[in-house]
Parts: structure tokens; sequence; C-alpha cells
């Protein structure tokens, strides 16, 4: 089941921008929708939803993220192989990550994946493509879920509740 966007939806457009597949259509001003042949649950679109209007593939609402939190691609630079692969590079639709060649050649293999952290939407397409495990999104998809990740505060209430 892929994400859905429920009645709620302002049609700000935050939603289709950040949607890695474009699976996301909509005009202005009205419900948008998603396209289940063209998401691939990666709920870049819900960290942007200001009215928190998208459900996941268990029906729970994804909610929204100050831009800081974001999820984004982190390299560990000593799993990459660089020019030896680039499947990293090629998968990403927002051209961010690059081949950074400044380092020192290593056999047949040189450069490894630099994230542009601007461009980076945190879809996960990197991640998936990636056979080496050089590549995963920070934080994890289920640190995104409400029941997770709380604010501070809002833990710091639920310990002062049961202590």
């Amino acid at each position: 089941m892929s994400y859905k966007i429920i009645d709620t939806c302002i049609g700000c457009t935050a939603c289709t921008k950040r949607c890695p597949t474009e699976a996301i259509t909509g005009d202005r001003n009205s419900i948008h929708i998603i396209d289940p042949e063209l998401c691939i649950d990666c709920g870049a679109c819900g960290v942007v939803c200001p009215v928190e209007c998208i459900l996941d593939e268990t029906g729970e609402v994804l909610k929204e993220f100050p831009r800081r939190e974001w999820p984004k691609a982190i390299v560990i630079e000593d799993n990459c192989i660089g020019s030896g692969c680039e499947l990293c590079i090629h998968i990403c639709p927002f051209d961010a990550l690059v081949l950074d060649t400044s380092g020192e050649q290593v056999g047949d293999f040189f450069g490894v994946a630099k994230v542009i952290e601007k461009r980076c939407t945190g879809c996960r397409l990197c991640e998936d493509a990636c056979g080496w495990s050089a590549i995963y999104i920070d934080p994890p998809r289920e640190a995104l879920q409400k029941k997770l990740f709380q604010p501070v505060e809002l833990m710091e209430t639920a310990d002062t509740a049961v202590g």
C-alpha cells in the first residue's frame, strides 16, 4: 500500500516539490493525490507537510519536521568505492550526490560519494541502491513516526507524569 493524502490537504504543493518520483499531483489549493504506482513509500513528502495530512502504508500520520531535522543521506567513506560504482549518484533525482575526487586513489578506485545536503530529500533511493552499505539516511525511517520521535519537551512532560 502506498502513502495517501487525506481530505485535510490544503493544496500547498510542498509535497509535490519534495517527492523524488513525482508521484504526487494536484492543483494549488485543492486536495493532492499520490499515484500508488509511482510512490516509493519514502516519507519525503510527510516531513514537509504543514497540515500533516499524509498517511504512511500503515495508516499512521506522517509528522512535519523543522528543516534542520529532515532526513538526509550520510556517506560512510570507508565503505564507498566511489568511481567503481556511483549507483547512488546516478539514482538520485535531485543531484544531491556527487563524486568527490579530492582524496587519494586506492587501486583502480578513486573518490567517494559526497552529499549536497541542501538538495537531499532523504528519500532513501541512494540507500537502497548501495550494495556496500556506504550510505544511509539519518534519522532512520522508524524515527520519523510520531510515536517514536517526540520533541524533548513532550518527553520531559511524559517523564514527569510517570515519576
